[in-house]
């Protein structure tokens, strides 16, 4: 009777024992052991633009999911409430300026109002395409959207490294099948593998590769928040610099910005050049009113309303405290004057 070669059938279960034994752990560590170290839910994680939960960041508290205002749990919305989704930057961010809304929201609405503040400071319109994707299962009655200075940010690389994803600025924006759907993945890509490219400042707004990007995001997060049965509601960027502006008279605290306690208080330049950052607030502008006049949206005029007096802004972009009041106001008269809640 031959003899049974045994070796080859216990390597291969030794072989099946170890992967079964690593698929095992590395479940482990995906789902129970990495979730609960990070103290976020799992996919606000992997959508990768959130704020750390149960936190205060300045004078802002941090809810549970990562971002302000309510931290709204049930797809189901109570009877008689309105709910309102925000998206944007710092600008929409600062100040508390979720509860601040929600207060005088409260004070005219006959319905009881939930906002969740998805703004966060140095997202842009591709950040806030990624969060509606995974926000829009709370079904808003209205999104509130406010971007512009970020997105100027994302082009200061060569026209052959810029990514219309914006995954050249931050591994965040990188996006597939692995990356969205596993913790291992993208802490493997965001920490071995990302390389940002060279900075190529732009001195003026011409030619900027990212121009039309900003354009189509909206129209991408418009068509999207609709597609929900949800109210768009876009919003022009307040700015202001003044004409003598310089970057040692900034540093002085000498052009008159209303800042008194250097809050989040940035120079031009962390965004580019003057010239460069004027052109670029004026042509987004002009694009924010363009598709409100071409999808018949509604649009709160911000830069119109805010105007350029530095009385209402601690730097370029950021409101002061006398700023972020007005900032409300205008969205509470729009809201008022519109029947909106």
């Amino acid at each position: 009777m031959a003899k049974i070669n045994m070796k080859p059938r216990l390597a291969s279960a030794y072989f099946i024992y170890v992967l079964l034994l690593v698929i095992g752990f590395m479940a482990l560590a995906e789902f129970v052991v990495i979730p609960k170290l990070i103290k976020i839910p799992r996919d606000i994680y992997l959508m990768g633009f959130a704020a750390t939960p149960n936190t205060v960041l300045d004078d802002t508290p941090i809810n549970s999911l990562g971002f302000t205002g309510d931290a709204i749990q049930s797809t189901e919305k109570a009877p008689g409430s309105i709910r309102i989704l925000t998206l944007g930057g710092s600008a929409f961010f600062n100040r508390n300026m979720t509860n601040r809304l929600k207060s005088k929201l409260s004070n005219i609405c006959d319905k009881k109002v939930e906002i969740l503040g998805a703004a966060l400071r140095a997202h842009s319109t591709m950040s806030s395409i990624l969060k509606y994707k995974l926000l829009s299962k709370y079904n808003f009655d209205i999104v509130l959207i406010y971007h512009g200075i970020n997105d100027l940010w994302m082009n200061h690389v060569s026209a052959k490294d810029f990514k219309e994803d914006y995954s050249h600025f931050d591994p965040w924006y990188k996006r597939n099948l692995c990356l969205n759907h596993s913790i291992i993945c993208r802490v493997i890509y965001n920490k071995l593998i990302y390389r940002k490219p060279a900075k190529e400042v732009r001195k003026t707004f011409i030619d900027v590769p990212g121009e039309k990007v900003f354009g189509e995001n909206l129209t991408d997060l418009i068509n999207a928040i609709e597609s929900h049965g949800s109210v768009p509601i876009l919003m022009t960027f307040a700015w202001s610099i003044p004409t003598d502006y310089s970057r040692e008279l900034f540093e002085s605290n000498s052009l008159g910005y209303n800042n008194p306690t250097n809050y989040d208080r940035w120079p031009v330049e962390l965004w580019g050049p003057v010239p460069y950052v004027s052109e670029g607030l004026k042509t987004y502008n002009r694009i924010i009113r363009e598709l409100a006049r071409k999808y018949n949206l509604f649009l709160i005029d911000q830069e119109k309303l805010m105007g350029k007096d530095l009385y209402y802004f601690g730097d370029v972009c950021h409101m002061s405290e006398p700023g972020t009041e007005k900032f409300i106001d205008n969205i509470v008269a729009f809201f008022s004057d519109h029947n909106l809640c």
